[in-house]
């Protein structure tokens, strides 16, 4: 009767098993690998778990809201049967995606955890991770502002047409030396992969918007760079500098 009770209660969550994330770091780079353990402590009752799923979770608007998305799913396990009062530690290992956004106050990145319990509430576990650049997006973003503009915002989009991540962020810059009053802002976002990267920005004036792009592969960055679509033998870095250096780049009006 009281084995009857228990299992009553845990499919509406009541002494059920439950499910704890614990990292090995909490600060990442894109691309990087996550370490960690997911602690699961059976409940009142014997329950079948059919998954332990892992998602990695970011804040992007849609419309005029905020709202979370999923950028990727993760399995980690089989099904299994957890007893009462049991623990089961289950380690995985798992790589962030090129494209996960830079981490922010108001665009957080996290982790959710959650296992999948037929006729039961699933439990949950959520984890927050800091979210840097990697080390060629910081040395581009630094470029900017060694440029003379101030990063003020970061924004993340959510755009269903992006793959394989549908959201995109961007990085907005102001000037505050020789280009106050001349440009308004600077708006940066990067596309990258195992083998290339994207940089395109639109710098507005009032009304008008340029927009350039700077694309080339990581191995043969001079022999493969296109800008606006055209093959240019150049540096990439030198490039970019050169196009921030000319303030004549939006014509004043």
């Amino acid at each position: 009767m009281m084995d009857f009770i228990n299992k009553s209660l845990a499919s509406f969550g009541i002494g059920s098993a439950t499910v704890d994330t614990r990292l090995s770091q909490e600060r990442f780079q894109p691309g990087e690998m996550v370490k960690g353990e997911v602690h699961i402590r059976g409940g009142g009752a014997e329950q079948r778990i059919d998954d332990i799923y892992l998602y990695l979770m970011a804040t992007a608007t849609r419309g005029n809201q905020k709202s979370p998305l999923v950028l990727k799913e993760y399995r980690l396990s089989k099904s299994f049967v957890i007893q009462p009062d049991e623990t089961r530690v289950i380690p995985f290992e798992i790589r962030l995606p090129l494209e996960t956004p830079m981490s922010t106050g108001s665009y957080p990145v996290y982790l959710k955890t959650g296992l999948d319990i037929k006729m039961a509430r699933d439990p949950g576990d959520t984890d927050r991770i800091e979210i840097f650049p990697t080390p060629l997006v910081q040395k581009l973003l630094k470029q900017i502002e060694d440029s003379g503009f101030l990063l003020y915002q970061i924004h993340n989009e959510h755009d269903p047409d992006m793959k394989p991540i549908p959201l995109f962020q961007m990085f907005v810059f102001r000037p505050t030396g020789r280009y106050h009053g001349y440009v308004d802002e600077i708006r940066v976002s990067f596309q990258l992969t195992d083998h290339d990267i994207r940089m395109d920005v639109e710098t507005v004036r009032a009304d008008r918007l340029i927009h350039s792009s700077f694309e080339w592969e990581y191995h043969n960055p001079n022999g493969t760079l296109r800008i606006n679509g055209v093959a240019v033998e150049e540096d990439p870095l030198m490039k970019i500098q050169e196009m921030l250096s000319r303030r004549g780049t939006i014509p004043p009006q």
